[in-house]
């Protein structure tokens, strides 16, 4: 194979290093390994913690915890189905305003002939 543009007979050769899709995968799990290790570090520290509270009777501490963890889950609740509601209102007002078109259209008695 003739090289062209240099002159030479020695095949050209690419390396791609930065090829779309090349190694994503290894490092999508790579990422997905360190969450879960985070996790799992979280949920081990916050059993340590409560059970630390509990060996030394900080029952106050604890009932402060969760009441506030409980607030957090009422909270996070509450604004995904404001989120919900708020799609089915708007998905419901269109629907009605298509059908209210519809029937202004059969009442008049304005059709077009197809």
């Amino acid at each position: 194979m003739v090289n062209s543009e240099r002159g030479s007979t020695a095949p050209e050769c690419t390396v791609k290093t930065n090829a779309k899709g090349f190694g994503s995968m290894r490092h999508k799990n790579k990422i997905r390994l360190q969450r879960r290790r985070v996790k799992k570090l979280f949920w081990l520290f916050a059993a340590a913690a409560v059970s630390a509270l509990l060996f030394e009777e900080q029952a106050a501490v604890l009932y402060v915890l969760l009441s506030l963890a409980t607030c957090g889950l009422l909270m996070a609740v509450a604004i995904s189905n404001l989120e919900s509601r708020h799609a089915e209102m708007k998905a419901a007002a269109i629907r009605a305003d298509d059908l209210s078109r519809s029937s202004r259209d059969f009442s008049s008695g304005n059709r077009l002939a197809a």
